[in-house]
């Protein structure tokens, strides 16, 4: 079998999407399934894969490689290759990461709030955030894309239950996202931390990192004066972050380490105990939960998205945006070392 692989983002662009779509390279190539992947992502030098991967390829190139697949792979739900892959009648599929199907920016998150993830709801909060123009525009494609997850794609793929419910479409299947989790589990879990909480993420609005902070700041003014935080990662975000920290009076407690990877990654996390991933955003799945579930960690996930399904009883949930929920949340684990044994 030839699959063509379809990721917007790639090596040596870093995220959830990007890790997927490599993950998914590997394990096509690992059982024998000739695989190539088109990114839009470029740059890459100095990094070799064992399968092709080509970088805005042109019209002709496009055309060649729709031909050569026996199967096309979206890792998002996207009309690109359109229309040769219907010339071509090649079966195609969309893993749905987002909410591209729902409403017209796909993510249902404006300007750090959240936004509609219905069709007509999308299509007029945006109208009146942009102008009718934009919005009929915006919301033509949107059509588009609905039509072709209902009467044109071969299957639709929901990374989570969560994603299956949330956009109940035809021809679809539920199959989790895979992810590579096999570095966090060779780290070392003996390691005593230094930190009683972690945070590992993009410090952006739709992550929950305001929430974790002022519910932090709660911990702290409670009388668990000795309680750390480490927050590992960066964002367009963390300025504003950082001085939330110093508003609240915190910013002694708390460690922003910036953005890692191999092994300084894996050092960081093995110096946090209880991970926090109290994202905003109804995450359609929450890869860094597995990778903190890997490592051996205590866990305290937000309740609604794909998260909760994901850590299942290794961690206690707290609805998304509540700093006193997540809280109490906190100073429970920080109380209860028998429950932090047990998520373990």
């Amino acid at each position: 079998m030839k699959v063509l692989l379809y990721s917007h983002f790639f090596y040596p662009d870093l995220g959830g999407l990007e890790t997927v779509s490599l993950t998914l390279a590997e394990g096509f190539i690992a059982n024998k399934i000739n695989c190539k992947v088109i990114t839009t992502s470029i740059g890459g030098e100095g990094q070799t894969f064992p399968f092709d991967v080509i970088r805005n390829p042109d019209r002709q190139k496009k055309i060649e490689l729709v031909k050569w697949a026996d199967v096309i792979l979206f890792n998002g739900a996207s009309l690109a290759l359109q229309p040769w892959i219907l010339w071509y009648r090649k079966p195609f599929l969309w893993i749905h990461v987002g909410y591209q199907v729902s409403c017209i920016d796909g993510l249902g998150w404006v300007d750090g709030k959240p936004a509609p993830i219905t069709p007509f709801k999308s299509f007029l909060f945006h109208t009146q955030l942009k102008g009718l123009k934009w919005g009929i525009t915006e919301g033509f494609k949107l059509i588009i894309r609905r039509f072709f997850c209902k009467y044109l794609v071969t299957k639709n793929i929901a990374i989570t239950e969560w994603m299956f419910k949330m956009q109940p479409l035809p021809r679809q299947v539920h199959i989790y996202n895979p992810f590579p989790v096999d570095r966090f589990q060779t780290q070392n879990n003996n390691t005593k931390p230094e930190y009683d909480f972690i945070y590992l993420g993009r410090l952006v609005s739709e992550k929950g990192v305001v929430t974790l902070l002022n519910a932090f700041s709660k911990v702290i003014s409670d009388g668990y004066g000795k309680a750390r935080l480490l927050i590992v990662g960066d964002g367009s975000w963390r300025e504003k972050m950082e001085q939330l920290t110093r508003d609240l009076g915190i910013n002694d407690f708390v460690t922003f380490a910036g953005k890692q990877s191999g092994e300084e990654l894996l050092n960081w996390v093995a110096r946090g105990e209880i991970a926090v991933v109290p994202s905003e955003w109804y995450e359609p799945m929450g890869g860094v939960a597995l990778e903190f579930m890997a490592a051996g960690k205590s866990l305290i996930v937000s309740a609604s998205g794909g998260l909760k399904e994901c850590v299942g009883d290794a961690g206690l949930i707290f609805p998304n945006g509540d700093a006193d929920a997540l809280a109490a949340c906190m100073v429970k684990l920080l109380n209860d070392e028998a429950l932090r044994v047990s998520q373990r």
